[in-house]
């Protein structure tokens, strides 16, 4: 059987072959995984601009809704031109998220001057502007036709592979059994985000509204209630219980047990 390709490599080895940066977005169209991390120095500059943002941020929301009612993958340029494609990602058959590829830009002889006509009044260092225009991923059309169909068998084979986890309905569900078979490792939303794929608007926002409490409080609880067991039936040191329960600080393990069980580690072993 052949060993199924991480989300992380597929984007990455997409990106190598384009050249173009590739990311990955929730239903909420919040970015979750891309490769590379950072923007292109010209979108960086652009995007310092509250309108442009906002109608980058507008364009794209138009995109993935397109791409939402109809199912297929769309092609796009944004407000100074440059092409970007949309691709939806499924997971049990179920949309829920999209793959991105974007900024390109073609080969036409007056393109990288239609970049600059249409950008220069955003940015007050031209020389600066003219480096970035020249640092955007260029190819001809044909190859960014051929990327963008690449980039859809990439999202057919990420939905195939049931790789993208986010935005689907077990999400809390799944990320609460992550935590109460991890609670001993360190563990951040930055952690779990990345773990299933999601944005932390989206994590957070769902596991409150499943569970009734933050991802914080059931780690805290969760690494607490381990805690009492070991309280109750071994003679490990307070420092091994706290350390093998999940808190790096022993002061801070006993303040929050003190505060949950109305007295200190070793006076609920001695009571117990």
């Amino acid at each position: 059987m052949h060993e199924i390709i991480s989300l992380e490599t597929v984007l990455k080895e997409l990106h190598n072959i384009s050249g173009f940066r590739i990311s990955v977005h929730d239903m909420y169209y919040k970015e979750i995984a891309s490769y590379p991390k950072e923007l292109t120095k010209f979108c960086g500059m652009m995007q310092y601009d509250e309108r442009v943002y906002k109608n980058c941020v507008e364009n794209d929301r138009t995109a993935f809704e397109k791409v939402k009612k109809d199912q297929h993958p769309y092609i796009y340029r944004c407000q100074f031109g440059l092409y970007e494609a949309v691709a939806p990602l499924y997971y049990s058959g179920i949309l829920s998220g999209y793959l991105m590829m974007g900024q390109a830009l073609d080969t036409s002889i007056h393109t990288k001057e239609q970049v600059y006509r249409l950008s220069s009044r955003h940015v007050s260092n031209q020389a600066c502007l003219k480096e970035a225009i020249e640092n955007i991923p260029a190819s001809t059309k044909e190859k960014i036709s051929s990327c963008i169909n690449i980039m859809s068998i990439c999202a057919e084979y990420i939905t195939l592979s049931n790789r993208f986890k986010a935005s689907t309905k077990n999400l809390a569900q799944d990320v609460k059994k992550y935590i109460q078979e991890n609670y001993a490792e360190k563990i951040t939303l930055e952690t779990l985000c990345n773990q299933f794929y999601c944005s932390k608007t989206n994590l957070t926002y769902t596991f409150k509204e499943t569970y009734g409490e933050t991802i914080s409080q059931f780690i805290i609880s969760t690494r607490l209630e381990k805690a009492e067991k070991l309280l109750a039936v071994s003679d490990m040191k307070i420092g091994e219980i706290a350390s093998q329960c999940g808190f790096a600080d022993q002061n801070y393990f006993c303040k929050v047990f003190s505060k949950a069980f109305g007295e200190t580690p070793t006076a609920y072993r001695q009571n117990t």
